[in-house]
């Protein structure tokens, strides 16, 4: 189902049917209300115990989905994250000790932590970044999920457990947390980063909807859902909004239409392209990347954040003022002893 048709079916979606028989997967407490968004086939609720918003019916992608969907990102070195740049600089993080970052990607973090004096281990379900990560950087990156990194590694321990831009992708987050701190050492750390959701945008961020994004967050849920599980929060950071964020709002609220009437239609997204058989979806993703029309749209959008760039500069104060925010939350928290 395409984009257009999804946000069609919301707009129109009139009086929602209450949820029934499902639990929050953020603290297991039963939900029964109706949803605060639609899109596509599915629901967006926001839990009244810890406050999470979660989407249902979950449908988790497979390794060899993520691989085909996101290939291209796996094969060079990423700037580092805000999360990751939070964690190296905050005053009550670790200086030194052993680290597992939890869906590391090519390696960037762990390179960095490496550098910092941490003795570093990751795990990357997508294969080939985790070859990148060990080939080309020499990082010791196991391919696999945590819960099987966990059964294979029962009594490995870690002073840090990492991970950027993961938990939203998880179904079962609270399970996952428990695993996460299953890998800690007594009074070990922990650090996360997530998009937050109090976030400014305008319009439709396809990238933060199922079967990419499971669930979403703010600084009040991640202090309610690490507490819950026996966590001290150290510092949570709501990156303050910058120059090229603001610019980039700014190219989503003038939305000219530019990319549909040279290409043709919109690049696919992930929604878009959950369903579809792998050989269609490589197909798609082919005849995209291939086609000139779309390489002009994307660098006529390029062109078109960049010249606002001059006016994000002159309203920042501005923004700053009516309390815009960037588009992520960190967090580092020690385990209680």
């Amino acid at each position: 189902m395409s984009e257009r048709l999804c946000l069609e079916r919301a707009a129109t979606a009139g009086v929602r049917e209450p949820l029934q028989r499902v639990n929050c997967p953020g603290c297991g407490r039963r939900h029964e209300g109706p949803s605060v968004e639609e899109y596509c086939r599915f629901s967006l609720y926001c839990c009244q115990g810890c406050d999470l918003q979660f989407w249902h019916p979950v449908e988790v992608p497979d390794a060899a989905w993520h691989e085909m969907v996101y290939q291209g990102r796996d094969q060079h070195v990423m700037p580092l994250e805000p999360g990751h740049r939070f964690f190296l600089s905050s005053p009550r993080a670790p200086r030194s000790g052993s680290l597992l970052d939890v869906g590391c990607g090519t390696g960037n973090f762990l390179s960095a932590t490496r550098a910092a004096g941490y003795d570093v281990v990751g795990i990357e379900l997508n294969q080939n970044a985790a070859r990148f990560a060990r080939k080309r950087l020499g990082l010791d990156v196991l391919p696999l999920r945590l819960e099987d990194f966990v059964r294979e590694h029962p009594d490995r321990r870690f002073d840090v457990v990492t991970f950027f831009e993961v938990l939203e992708h998880q179904d079962k987050p609270q399970a996952f947390l428990k695993l996460a701190k299953s890998c800690l050492k007594s009074g070990g750390y922990l650090a996360l980063s997530v998009p937050n959701r109090e976030r400014w945008q305008e319009g439709t961020e396809v990238l933060d909807y199922p079967p990419n994004h499971l669930t979403r967050w703010n600084a009040r849920t991640l202090n309610n859902f690490l507490t819950a599980q026996g966590f001290e929060i150290l510092a949570i950071c709501e990156e303050p909004l910058s120059v090229r964020r603001a610019a980039q709002v700014l190219s989503m609220k003038l939305r000219t239409g530019l990319v549909t009437r040279i290409a043709g239609e919109k690049p696919p997204s992930p929604s878009d392209l959950w369903g579809m058989k792998p050989q269609d979806i490589q197909v798609t993703l082919e005849r995209t990347s291939r086609s000139v029309a779309h390489q002009v749209a994307s660098q006529l959008i390029r062109l078109k954040n960049y010249a606002l760039l001059p006016a994000a500069v002159l309203m920042l104060p501005y923004f700053r003022f009516r309390g815009y925010k960037g588009a992520y939350l960190s967090c580092l928290a020690r385990l209680k002893n």
